[in-house]
Formats: structure tokens, C-alpha cells, sequence
């Protein structure tokens, strides 16, 4: 792409303006909410009319955290690429924009996100933002960088502060792979999952493991390190 430099410095300046109508928009929602629930105090600053401006206060907050995640995830809906595997763009590319954009809103939501997890409210997120969750799927971390290129299966358990990266950079290309996780199957608190990489069902990353690109967990299996590596079957597989 002619001109990426240049493009790029464009859109640093618009990225900044974008995250002023990303953060600012939920603010309205949240001051009616204010003013909605100090209107039944006294308004005469007295102790009970302080509390309600601090209960009022801390539940506008919430509802600017909803209306965020609400907005940034409608956002990355619309402009997220739709990745079947993989994709390999030049990193100057209309490709590496969509994907950089989605990134910046995604990182948008941290403020509220990190105090939400886990919780519905944070799958619903990760789901508009295009993740693809299954039944009882338990996410205890604000890190799944990439949502749309990451699936997990039904009752997973991502643990806290797991990291699961589904881009990387390649002799200037830029690189988008899914991250599959099966079905009953754990991802330790503070692992790292490179692009690509698949864990089977009923497997396990143990905590603090990094799993490196298109690294694959077999079923029942359990693997921990850095770089992970087998440990030993899972319970549920070497009991058949």
C-alpha cells in the first residue's frame, strides 16, 4: 500500500479521536442515570444526601462500563475480518488497519472488562466482539487480544490473566490464526496461547505455560511449561 507511512500517522491522530466517541458516548446513559437517582435525595449535602451521591455516582460508572462494552463490541462486529484459518496480509495492508482498529477498541473496554470477568456480561462482550463460545464456557481474563480469531468449546475455563494472541508478524506480513480450545477443556491462570495453536477436549494447559504458535494439545492431555510440553494424560482420558 502507497503512502502507509503517511496513512498510519492519519490514523494515529483518529484512533485518538475514536477513543474520545468510544469512551464519551456511554458517558450520556450514564449521567441520566445520575441525575435519576440523585433527584431522590434532598439535594441539601447532608450526610444521607452524600451517601445517595455516592451510590448514584458508583452505579453511573457501571452503567458506563455496559454501555462500553456494548458500543466497542458493536464496533468490532462491524468492522472485524471474518477469518475461516488464517489470513497473511503485507503489514502494510487495508488488512493489518481493520485488524489494528479492532485491537485499539477492544483495548478500550480494559477499564471495566478487568472487573467483569468473569461473569455474563463479559461472554456476551467477547461474543459481539466476535468470539465463538460455547455452553458453560467459564473466561476469567481481560486478555483474548484477538476475539474474533478465538473459539473455545463448551465448558472451557480460561483462567485469570491468560493471554491468547491470534496475530503475529512475519517477513512484513502480518498473520491472523485461530486459537481453538475443545471442549472440557483448561486454560491456566497466566499462560500465554500463540496464534494458531489448538488444545483438544479434555485437555490442560497448566498456569504460567506458554503455548507457542500452532502448537497442538492433543485430547487429554495435559502439558505445562515454557515452552509447554507433555506431562501426562488427563484423569477423564487414561481412565478409559
Amino acid at each position: 500500500m502507497r503512502g502507509f507511512t503517511q496513512i498510519q500517522a492519519v490514523l494515529s491522530v483518529v484512533m485518538i479521536l475514536l477513543m474520545g466517541v468510544v469512551w464519551g458516548l456511554p458517558i450520556a446513559p450514564a449521567l441520566y442515570v445520575f441525575d435519576w437517582l440523585t433527584s431522590f435525595g434532598p439535594g441539601d449535602r447532608s450526610w444521607p444526601d452524600l451517601f445517595l451521591i455516592g451510590f448514584s455516582a458508583s452505579i453511573a460508572f457501571l452503567t458506563w462500563g455496559m454501555f462500553l462494552l456494548l458500543l466497542s463490541g458493536t464496533l468490532q462486529f462491524l468492522i472485524r475480518m471474518r477469518v475461516k484459518d488464517r489470513i497473511v496480509a503485507p503489514l502494510a495492508s487495508l488488512t493489518t488497519i481493520r485488524w489494528a482498529v479492532c485491537g485499539q477498541l477492544h483495548r478500550s473496554t480494559h477499564p471495566i472488562l478487568m472487573h467483569v470477568v468473569p461473569s455474563f456480561f463479559a461472554n456476551a462482550y467477547y461474543r459481539l466482539a466476535g468470539c465463538k463460545i460455547g455452553k458453560n464456557v467459564n473466561i476469567n481474563s481481560d486478555r483474548i487480544n484477538d476475539p474474533s480469531l478465538v473459539e473455545l468449546g463448551d465448558n472451557v475455563v480460561v483462567g485469570g490473566g491468560a493471554t491468547l494472541n491470534g496475530h503475529l508478524v512475519e517477513k512484513g506480513n502480518i498473520i491472523l490464526e485461530k486459537i481453538i480450545v475443545g471442549k472440557n477443556s483448561t486454560v491456566g491462570g497466566a499462560t500465554m496461547v500463540g496464534p494458531g495453536a489448538r488444545i483438544g477436549e479434555n485437555s490442560v494447559l497448566g498456569n504460567r505455560a506458554v503455548l507457542p504458535k500452532r502448537k497442538v494439545i492433543p485430547d487429554g492431555e495435559i502439558w505445562g511449561g515454557i515452552p509447554a510440553r507433555f506431562i501426562k494424560m488427563s484423569q477423564s482420558d487414561s481412565s478409559k
